[in-house]
């Protein structure tokens, strides 16, 4: 529902002019009530004297049964217009004489009723028809009785032309008393309606220097210094605002360039502490490579020296002529052994290290390209291997689609594993006696890549449950752990990624890191 907003102006306008219609429509009521009363009052009491001297002009004709006499006297009510019918009735009921002008046939009762009106139409300020009843007497005694029917349109003639002239002094009044109340209005409200104007223009331009004047020394002059005196305090309150904006404008001004500074520096020693840990990781990295090929590549030596020993003692035989079936049968079957082992160590050794050659390259390029994740993976494990194995550990990596591509940096997905590869060695396997596990789990959720790392460890502690991946948070500080790995593991998922990172853990049973990120990047950017 819309609500009409009137100015004050129209409001004291139609409120005079509704109070003024109010008192005007009372008076007018009750004097045009008054009014009505009087004139029927008059009609009645003319009709009623008129009445009583026909009476008595009718009752000697009637005594004397003066037929022509009566009528005679009947026939000179011609000039009155508003007779419409008189009738002497004897005491028989019988009618002795009758003046009917307008020839109206309705019968009557003679029955004594002094006078009633007989209103018999419900027009506007009509009163219907006046009819008089008179007992004819002479002496005390009664002789008959006079009837006369009146119209009462004189009445309602008289009444109308009041009532009109009423209404006419009425529309007159009301059109002055618009005009009084607008000039009123304007006298009363042109100081306020000035003050209001002031106020807007201030509002607008907020310029407290306006004053504003009036001569009058009543209240509007006294609303008016006051006004002047609060337009002064706003003015002083508005320079010190400003001088105060200023000042904490210029104060946080610089503390947004100390801010921004801070940020730098804060994102620089994030970037020198993600690459640090690159570092580390590629220090860990190539210290558990050559740990895990010292092994196959003692098998090869071992293997070659064992094949040159026996080829110089069948050539040794076949020289000396002293070669059996036998012996010759046995050394083939050492050679072959041997050269088996050393094809599977050297096998063994070119993998480790081309894993080695794959992972540190990306560790140190981040470049973005299209590989197989599951492999990638399984990669990443084999360089760990060295470490995992001490506890031992069993890995179990599951795809849902074992050719499933992913095109992103697989530099910062070897940086994530490695960090929660080493969370589970030192923090969820420490002094762990049951069969260790990780299971990697990989899906595909429409656009992402869904994978989950979980390892069956001793679990977060409740302690930092809720701040794991805030840096420096660690339960292991004095058996070598930063506090940083969640943190950088988070920070490379969130900002590199572009991914999401959420945990699950229950204490002696098992923690579980839920990983999204993209399938495809699609930023510009290098990571």
């Amino acid at each position: 529902m819309k609500i009409i907003s009137l100015s004050i102006r129209s409001q004291l306008v139609i409120t005079f002019i509704i109070i003024f219609s109010f008192i005007v429509f009372i008076v007018t009521y009750f004097n045009f009530s008054s009014s009505i009363e009087q004139k029927k009052d008059s009609f009645l009491q003319n009709s009623l004297i008129e009445a009583n001297l026909l009476a008595e002009f009718s009752v000697t004709p009637l005594i004397f049964n003066d037929i022509e006499g009566a009528e005679e006297t009947l026939n000179k009510l011609n000039k009155d217009h508003n007779i419409l019918r008189v009738i002497i009735f004897d005491n028989d009921k019988n009618i002795f004489a009758q003046y009917n002008p307008s020839k109206k046939q309705s019968e009557i009762n003679p029955e004594f009723k002094e006078y009633y009106f007989d209103n018999m139409n419900k027009d506007f300020l009509n009163f219907g028809t006046l009819k008089i009843t008179i007992a004819l007497k002479h002496q005390g005694n009664i002789y008959g009785t006079l009837y006369i029917e009146k119209s009462t349109k004189i009445i309602t003639t008289i009444l109308k032309k009041v009532f009109n002239d009423i209404i006419f002094f009425t529309i007159i009044l009301l059109i002055i008393t618009y005009g009084v109340s607008i000039l009123l209005s304007d006298y009363l409200l042109k100081p306020i309606l000035h003050l209001a104007k002031t106020s807007e223009e201030i509002a607008k331009t907020r310029n407290y220097k306006i004053r504003v004047s009036h001569d009058s020394k009543n209240e509007i002059g006294s609303l008016y210094k006051a006004y002047n005196s609060l337009l002064m305090d706003m003015e002083k309150s508005t320079v010190n605002l400003e001088n105060q904006v200023s000042y904490r404008t210029n104060e946080l001004n610089k503390k947004r360039e100390l801010l921004e500074k801070s940020l730098k520096e804060l994102k620089e020693a994030q970037e020198q502490l993600i690459q640090s840990e690159k570092m580390s990781a590629l220090g860990n990295l190539v210290s558990g490579i050559a740990h895990e090929v010292n092994t196959p590549l003692g098998n090869a030596i071992t293997s070659s020296s064992i094949i040159k020993k026996e080829s110089n003692y069948l050539l040794q035989d076949l020289k000396n002529g002293t070669l059996k079936r036998s012996v010759m049968e046995s050394r083939l079957k050492v050679l072959n052994d041997s050269s088996s082992l050393l094809i599977k160590s050297l096998h063994y050794s070119s993998e480790l290290i081309k894993s080695f050659k794959q992972i540190s390259v990306d560790q140190v390029t981040n470049d973005v390209r299209e590989f197989n994740i599951k492999n990638y993976i399984e990669e990443i494990f084999l360089t760990n291997n060295n470490k995992l194995k001490t506890i031992p550990v069993e890995i179990i990596i599951k795809n849902e689609d074992d050719n499933l591509l992913i095109k992103t940096s697989p530099g910062v997905i070897a940086q994530i594993f490695n960090n929660l590869i080493q969370n589970s060695i030192i923090h969820g396997f420490s002094d762990f006696r049951t069969n260790a596990k990780i299971n990697v789990m990989i899906t595909i959720e429409e656009d992402m890549i869904k994978i989950v790392y979980e390892d069956n460890g001793k679990g977060i502690d409740l302690s930092i449950k809720e701040k794991i991946f805030e840096p420096f948070i660690t339960t292991k500080r004095n058996a070598g752990g930063t506090g940083l790995g969640l943190n950088i593991v988070y920070n490379l998922i969130y900002q590199k990624l572009k991914g999401s990172l959420t945990f699950k853990s229950e204490e002696n049973i098992s923690t579980q890191f839920i990983i999204k990120i993209p399938r495809t990047y699609s930023y510009e950017e290098k990571i």
